[in-house]
């Protein structure tokens, strides 16, 4: 069936495209305010995502100030008032637009910014969100009740298609529809003639999914079958002095983990401090490994956190131990994150090491075992701040 093009604008995507700047604003401040925080490859990536988010919303704004809200003026004068308003708020929007953009970039130079970034991204949305509710709500209406299906499809040929690389069109549209229901999905999908949109789908998304991977390096985007991040938290009838005499320790780690039966100090090192090397050694029925580590961070009593590096794979994961006194003794939350890891490599432990597909019952043990050792009160190491 054709389309109408004398009915009155469709502007569902206007809805659609809003969705989506809420949505990674919100992903990317979650992400910057949960520990552990992103490592260096998904820090740059996320700091270069949000400055094309802010490339992106500027055209967005341009493209109604300079086409969609001159019209909508010329054909309906009861909007005025209300399109003064849509543009007094792109004037206020802009500056937080500009902060974030520059805090982004000093963030993709050094993990030091984030804080600033997170700062930037609510002070944006204190005025974006309120704006972008408008819009859908009010202005919205107004522009279906003023113009056609025609014109609002030229207009946005003119404004957000024109002259511009069908892939980055491409990267727009799925970046778009992540996360949106199927039917918004299907909308915006539909918008492509089918050949291209078969392109897109197939094709540019398996780059495009890459991409949101390195910024996210969440379960929904991840290219491997393992895990690529859990956490695990029990408590234990210890104090977190006890725990942490235990836990940092390197050399006690085979006496409660069940799959780490050695480790050693490297380099002469005798104490626990970031930046300082060590070796383990694993064991799961058959197959062993050894895997150097490097400690990340030694917060006495508080954060013990390592990555392992190894050196055929080329693997890297990062665990991290934090410990939180209670009236019981103390809450111990272990996590891990693969930083790094082969797809022949993921596949190879998926077929042949079962018990990484889901290791969250057997550390839950590892850390009821640490707490026994850590109530039996040792005296803790020395540590080197």
């Amino acid at each position: 069936m054709s389309q109408d093009l004398t009915a009155p604008a469709d502007t569902r995507t206007m809805r659609i495209v809003h969705n989506a700047l809420r949505r990674d604003l919100n992903r990317a401040r979650a992400v910057l305010t949960t520990a552990p925080y992103p490592h260096t490859d998904q820090r740059r990536a996320l700091a270069e995502h949000l400055d094309w988010m802010m490339d992106f919303l500027h055209h967005h704004h341009s493209g109604e100030d300079a086409g969609l809200y001159p019209m909508v003026r010329r054909r309906n004068p009861d909007t005025i008032a209300l399109l003064d308003d849509m543009d007094a708020d792109h004037h206020r929007i802009e500056p937080g637009m500009d902060a974030l953009r520059r805090a982004a970039g000093e963030y993709r130079e050094s993990a030091d910014a984030r804080a600033a970034v997170v700062a930037a991204i609510d002070e944006l949305a204190r005025v974006l969100f309120p704006h972008l509710e408008r819009e859908e709500n009010e202005m919205m209406p107004a522009v279906a009740a003023s113009i056609t299906t025609a014109e609002w499809d030229a207009w946005t040929q003119e404004f957000n298609v024109g002259t511009r690389a069908k892939s980055d069109l491409a990267r727009e549209g799925l970046w778009i529809m992540e996360g949106q229901n199927a039917e918004d999905q299907q909308l915006i999908a539909e918008l492509v003639p089918p050949v291209p949109r078969w392109i897109i789908l197939n094709v540019f998304s398996r780059g495009y999914r890459k991409a949101a991977f390195r910024r996210w390096w969440s379960a929904d985007t991840s290219p491997w079958k393992l895990r690529v991040s859990a956490s695990t938290t029990v408590t234990v009838p210890a104090t977190p002095d006890q725990v942490w005499s235990v836990l940092a320790d390197v050399t006690r780690t085979g006496e409660w983990s069940h799959e780490c039966h050695t480790a050693a100090w490297l380099d002469g090192a005798t104490h626990s401090a970031a930046g300082v090397r060590f070796v383990g050694s694993s064991k799961v029925g058959r197959y062993g490994w050894t895997r150097p580590c490097t400690i990340t961070v030694s917060d006495p009593g508080r954060v013990f956190g390592y990555e392992t590096a190894g050196p055929l794979a080329k693997d890297s994961t990062e665990w991290r131990f934090v410990l939180e006194p209670t009236d019981e003794g103390t809450k111990i939350t272990q996590s891990f994150r693969i930083l790094r890891l082969p797809i022949w490599y993921d596949r190879l432990i998926w077929l042949t090491t079962p018990a990484h597909r889901d290791r969250r019952p057997a550390l839950r043990a590892d850390l009821e075992r640490l707490g026994a050792l850590a109530a039996q009160g040792r005296p803790a190491p020395a540590t080197v701040k």
